[in-house]
């Protein structure tokens, strides 16, 4: 009977030791979309990169446009990963930039007309500002983030398997 505890209990314990943070929400854009001051055709796709890296892409469905400010509508949505945070996230249409770039946070969404000029590639600012929006993600620089104390807790998701193996080997010890 013990052995049969003990083996789940590992098996808890190493299904939950994968478990890491909940990744961060996207953010998602959507806009008027020009090349060389003509609207973009149907059927294009536009490419979000942070550092160099695709983190999301949508296909135009009419001319000079993508995505839609509806509930529903399909957006350009970006998936940064959390150490992305507050980097730029640079928009592509095959080998062509798009003048504006934008910064990345959580969980935002925003209308964002992109243009793609030969010479300003990346050169226009278009971040987010708290004036724009009161939900801007917070991001903390090295010197605000606090140290570590020792009388922080773990994570729930590692204490609770812990917690049910050693109910489960009380309970098997007492049958």
């Amino acid at each position: 009977m013990n052995y049969k505890i003990i083996v789940c209990f590992l098996l808890i314990s190493l299904l939950t030791a994968g478990v890491s943070a909940i990744p961060p929400l996207p953010y998602e854009f959507y806009g008027n979309v020009s090349i060389n001051e003509t609207p973009a055709e149907a059927g294009v796709v536009i490419i979000a990169k942070v550092n160099g890296t695709e983190v999301g892409n949508v296909t135009t469905a009419a001319a000079g446009t993508y995505g839609g400010s509806g509930t529903f509508d399909r957006r350009l949505v970006v998936n940064g990963a959390e150490d992305q945070i507050g980097e730029f996230i640079t928009f592509w249409i095959g080998d062509k930039q798009a003048a504006q770039k934008v910064r990345l946070y959580a969980g935002e969404s925003q209308k964002l007309d992109l243009t793609f000029i030969p010479g300003k590639e990346g050169s226009v600012d278009a971040s987010v500002s708290p004036s724009q929006s009161g939900t801007l993600a917070s991001v903390p620089s090295e010197e605000e983030t606090p140290a570590a104390t020792a009388t922080e807790t773990k994570a729930p998701l590692f204490i609770a398997p812990l917690a049910a193996g050693l109910a489960l080997f009380i309970i098997g010890r007492r049958v």
